[in-house]
């Protein structure tokens, strides 16, 4: 009787999440289209070994249509690779553009795009902070869009993403799953309450950034340079933030193209769940990932041990059921239907995935690149 409770109190606990992320979605705003200023904006972009998408991304950037001043600011993350050759010459011919570099001999740190970034945030001369990844494409309307959503007291500005990449089988599953975090990040921010965020498209006011002491106290960790960062920076007084969920925000991000890579970013992306400053939140994300485990454990329970198939089939319906409904007003308010039809290989998948993810994470068992 325990058992069956602590179950339905995860499903349950599951279930209601996504009920109330989709309610968030629906409410999620586009935004106004006529910015009230024009904000100066330096983008940063942190670079190692990337020879084989910076020409593409630098090129993407300095097709931006913004008729504010800007600047884009690429960080050399010591490169081992023909990353800054490509950078130095692409600068030379265009002044919107400058490099600094991250020296050779700089101390290990569990994460080196922190210090990337503060690099370039300290070599910044405008009031806006825009990140981005090195395998990003932005449409070219990106900076006009974010910067045209600061107004009144919004200090902070999450953008979308989505993953390129093929019809195949990993491919197509980071482009639902990239979907479903969008989707919750949109969500989250909607609702008052940012849950997650993605340095792939966030802006900022610099004055907010060193305001709260930069990266200072997240630098011991392997990321949190976005969803830990945002959750410092509203905790100041008077600090808005919002979504942008207009087409020309959607930055495209360049997928990994195996299972092993894969399983190691999300390793990566894991690493810090134990390490949130609001106690409630972890102990939320650990609910859930104890759904997941019991997800994948039970099957094998009821294969091996006779144990009831139904404390299998029930929860994992009521997760088929609500990722369903999210995932459709995800596809539906992003225009992404035509990634629903990965659905039924996601939701298999996802479970060890995740499963597997959170303890290689934790116990720092990944790779930089």
């Amino acid at each position: 009787m325990l058992s069956i409770c602590v179950i339905g109190v995860l499903s349950a606990l599951y279930a209601a999440l996504f009920l109330i992320f989709s309610l968030g979605l629906i409410r999620a705003k586009k935004g106004e289209k006529n910015p009230e200023k024009l904000w100066t904006v330096s983008v940063i972009v942190p670079l190692r070994n990337e020879e084989e998408h910076a020409k593409r991304t630098l090129e993407a950037l300095n097709a931006q249509d913004y008729t504010g001043t800007w600047e884009v600011i690429c960080v050399n993350d010591r490169s081992t690779d023909n990353t800054a050759k490509i950078l130095e010459e692409f600068a030379a011919t265009h002044p919107k553009f400058s490099v600094v570099h991250v020296p050779m001999d700089a101390p290990f740190l569990e994460s080196p795009k922190k210090r990337a970034l503060e690099t370039g945030f300290h070599a910044a001369k405008y009031e806006i902070l825009m990140t981005m990844d090195a395998d990003c494409i932005p449409p070219k309307g990106w900076i006009r869009s974010m910067a045209g959503r600061f107004r009144g007291n919004i200090a902070i500005v999450q953008g979308p993403k989505k993953n390129s990449g093929s019809p195949g089988i990993v491919h197509a599953f980071q482009k639902l799953e990239t979907l479903g975090y969008t989707s919750i990040e949109a969500a989250g921010f909607s609702l008052g309450t940012p849950m997650v965020a993605s340095a792939a498209a966030l802006a900022y006011k610099k004055d907010l950034f060193f305001q709260v002491g930069g990266f200072g106290d997240l630098v011991h960790l392997s990321s949190g340079d976005d969803d830990m960062l945002v959750h410092k920076m509203i905790r100041e007084p008077n600090v808005g933030f919002c979504y942008n969920l207009d087409k020309d925000a959607v930055v495209e991000t360049a997928p990994v193209d195996t299972f092993k890579g894969l399983l190691n970013q999300r390793a990566r992306w894991s690493s810090n769940g134990t390490s949130y400053t609001n106690h409630f939140y972890t102990l939320f994300l650990t609910l859930i990932y104890t759904f997941y485990v019991w997800l994948f454990v039970s099957p094998w329970l009821a294969f091996l041990f006779d144990f009831p198939w139904t404390w299998f089939v029930i929860p994992f319906a009521i997760k088929v059921a609500v990722d369903t409904l999210f995932l459709t007003i995800s596809a539906i308010r992003l225009g992404e239907k035509k990634l629903l039809w990965a659905l039924p290989m996601t939701e298999l998948l996802q479970i060890p995935i995740i499963t597997v993810a959170v303890p290689l994470g934790i116990f720092k068992l990944f790779k930089w690149k």
